[in-house]
């Protein structure tokens, strides 16, 4: 064992003895839940061979399947999760010793190991539980030798709840100023629109290329967004639309806005901010409503009804060339022909209702608004009239 991985573990036995880590929530106390104790997670590093630990007993008088589930999350930005099910019968009254491996891929200071267990079953491919009786989630990341030196990777640079990683010496690095300010001019924007608030936290992670971020975090592409991080490349040949993402991140403040609304919303605030909304959706250079006219007459776009039932968009399924848009084109018209405050009401009902897409869309439109989808599209179509016939 080296040096380091010693005083990481010392400093692991340090963590549990004090109590740092997350409490475990356990209804061990229930009579007939499996009970978990002599919990050892070993010394996590890379790889596969990590070994979880514990004894695990059940109280019960008759035999229980008790399941065991272990999450890897390697934390920050970097991928992938790994996760799996161990199932252990056990008789009435029995305790016993187990052991289970666990991988960690990749690995930040930010890394964890979420530890469940509880009753369960077999599902045919593996296990689940049905109700959890125990978790706990332990932070390994911190001061393990095996963790990615982020900050030996990135300059950082905070303003408001903006969180910049930029790679050392890259052209991200050199404009983080800039690109600050671009961002939170894009937040108070959006923020106003909408009338939200951003989160505590947005991060904002720049790769120089994707040598380097396929390496560090397994993906493949030129950026993603999760919950509340987004991650580019960005150089002189390659720089994606600032703002799409971050309409989504705030947007999601507010619920789980259908996929017309969010992603229409999303698209138009990009053109809205000045960038060019559709470059990597096959219409570079052409506006929302351009592009919905060109599919208008070419045959091509969807019905209102098929267009508000979309329960994602982006796909090959969804059509994503014609959806991005004539999602857009439909979420200006509403702005411009109700008003924002209408907008704002639809949007939110749409967020919080539950149901399907469609459903809560066509809900959240015809209790705000008062109209229906037909009546509704004629007008749009109306309105983007000069548009279609500027082409």
């Amino acid at each position: 064992m080296t040096t380091a991985l010693r005083n990481f573990h010392r400093l692991m036995l340090l963590t549990v003895a004090s109590g740092v880590l997350v409490a475990c929530t356990s209804g061990s106390e229930g009579t007939h839940f499996p009970q978990l104790h002599d919990v050892d997670i070993g010394e996590p590093g890379l790889g596969d061979g990590n070994t979880f630990s514990a004894r695990i007993t059940n109280p019960a008088d008759t035999t229980l399947l008790v399941v065991l589930d272990l999450r890897a999350t390697p934390g920050m930005w970097f991928r992938p999760n790994w996760q799996r099910q161990y199932g252990f019968e056990l008789t009435g009254s029995e305790s016993r010793s187990i052991e289970a491996p666990y991988s960690f891929r990749r690995m930040s200071p930010e890394a964890e190991l979420r530890v469940r267990l509880g009753p369960g079953r077999s599902t045919g491919e593996g296990f689940s539980i049905d109700t959890i009786t125990y978790e706990r989630r332990f932070s390994v990341g911190e001061g393990n030798p095996a963790a990615i030196d982020v900050e030996g990777s990135f300059d950082l640079v905070v303003e408001g709840p903006l969180e910049i990683y930029a790679w050392k010496g890259s052209l991200a690095a050199q404009r983080a100023e800039e690109i600050a300010a671009q961002r939170l001019r894009a937040i108070e924007e959006i923020g106003t629109l909408l009338d939200v608030s951003p989160p505590n936290r947005i991060r904002l992670v720049f790769y120089p290329d994707s040598a380097s971020k396929t390496d560090q975090t397994g993906h493949i592409g030129a950026g993603w967004a999760s919950g509340t991080t987004i991650v580019e490349i960005y150089n002189e040949e390659l720089q994606l639309d600032p703002f799409h993402e971050l309409s989504h991140v705030l947007t999601y403040e507010l619920g789980d806005p259908p996929a017309v609304l969010d992603e229409g919303f999303a698209t138009y605030v990009s053109e809205r901010l000045g960038a060019d909304a559709l470059e990597y959706m096959g219409s570079s250079g052409l506006t929302v409503d351009e592009a919905t006219c060109r599919a208008f007459e070419a045959g091509t776009a969807h019905s209102i009804e098929r267009l508000v039932a979309l329960e994602e968009i982006g796909s090959v399924e969804s059509r994503a060339e014609v959806a991005y848009p004539q999602a857009a084109s439909l979420v200006k018209f509403l702005l411009e022909r109700y008003g924002l405050e209408s907008f704002r009401q639809v949007f939110r009902l749409a967020a919080e209702a539950e149901g399907t897409a469609g459903e809560r869309t066509r809900a959240a439109l015809g209790q705000v608004l008062g109209v229906g989808l037909d009546e509704l599209e004629a007008e749009w179509k109306a309105q983007i009239a000069p548009a279609c016939a500027d082409l």
